[in-house]
């Protein structure tokens, strides 16, 4: 049975006329006539009793029409319910990311502001180091930490670029009051040091003078300590432990505010890429496009981290 046969069917019993259904859908009567017929051949039934100035429902007709009125009336709530829910956002949305950038100034305050903005939307953020697969658990979003370049991942994913990471070196007001700020990359090996292991593994890797590559070597090989966490990299720098290698998209604010201060700013270093990725769909929900909006638009003045 053709559900739009039905449906057209339905407006001939409601308004007791085929040109009167035929205007309700914006559609010739002669089409309304051949639905009608293809229903009646599709149950084997006459629905219909056809003069020439009106039409009267058959007892099936009858019988059709008031069982099936209440699930079409239904299907037309959905629809309209569907067509609100794209002006008005709600339900929720499925949100992962890693445990360091789910935390970072920039990720809470891109949160906060989709939060705000669409109050009927309720977030549900994992963080997690594992890779999660979006489409098998049931994620609307996730926001990758990649090598800079093509974004790895599935085909059944669309992505959009969100930032680039760049590290460089901070330290305490008080750790540099009583050590002193290295004027040279040689001075760094005076002072105690803390490091991602990533920054670790990209020794061999140059940094960047005053946005150059340069072959200056950052003495890094005597680092106190090794860290995989960003936040506790972080809190190591305010408690003044040491110098910290920190990325700019979570240190430079803390510069504002006066609790870090950045060293040898002439240095720096890309350390990779942050994108938002989400299953490939024709018919996004209203809630996945409305973040997938209000993050590009939130990290699109800044790209370049």
């Amino acid at each position: 049975m053709n559900l739009s046969d039905l449906h057209t069917f339905s407006l001939v019993g409601a308004t007791g006329t085929i040109s009167g259904a035929a205007q309700r859908l914006g559609v010739p009567k002669s089409t309304v006539s051949r639905r009608v017929r293809r229903l009646e051949d599709a149950l084997g039934t006459e629905l219909l009793r056809r003069t020439a100035r009106s039409v009267t429902l058959t007892q099936a007709g009858e019988a059709l029409l008031r069982r099936t009125q209440p699930a079409l009336q239904e299907l037309e709530n959905a629809k309209q319910a569907l067509l609100q829910s794209d002006t008005e956002p709600s339900g929720t949305l499925r949100l992962t990311t890693t445990p360091s950038f789910g935390q970072s100034h920039e990720v809470i305050a891109c949160v906060r502001e989709f939060g705000v903005t669409y109050p009927k939307i309720r977030v549900d953020m994992v963080l997690t180091m594992r890779v999660v697969n979006l489409i098998e658990e049931g994620f609307d979003v996730g926001l990758r930490l990649h090598p800079t370049g093509e974004l790895p991942g599935s085909a059944l994913l669309m992505s959009r670029h969100l930032l680039n990471f760049r590290w460089g070196i901070y330290g305490s007001p008080d750790y540099l009051s009583q050590m002193g700020a290295p004027e040279s990359v040689e001075e760094l090996e005076d002072h105690r040091m803390a490091i991602h292991p990533v920054v670790d593994r990209a020794a061999k890797q140059p940094w960047h003078r005053k946005g150059q590559p340069t072959s200056d070597q950052l003495g890094f090989d005597g680092a106190r300590w090794l860290v995989d966490d960003s936040v506790a990299l972080e809190r190591l720098a305010l408690a003044g432990a040491g110098l910290v290698v920190l990325e700019t998209m979570a240190a430079d604010p803390l510069v504002a505010k006066g609790e870090l201060i950045r060293v040898l700013p002439e240095y720096e270093r890309q350390s990779g890429t942050a994108s938002l990725v989400w299953p490939a769909s024709r018919h996004l929900a209203p809630r996945v496009r409305a973040f997938i909006q209000c993050a590009v638009e939130h990290f699109a003045g800044e790209p370049q981290r």
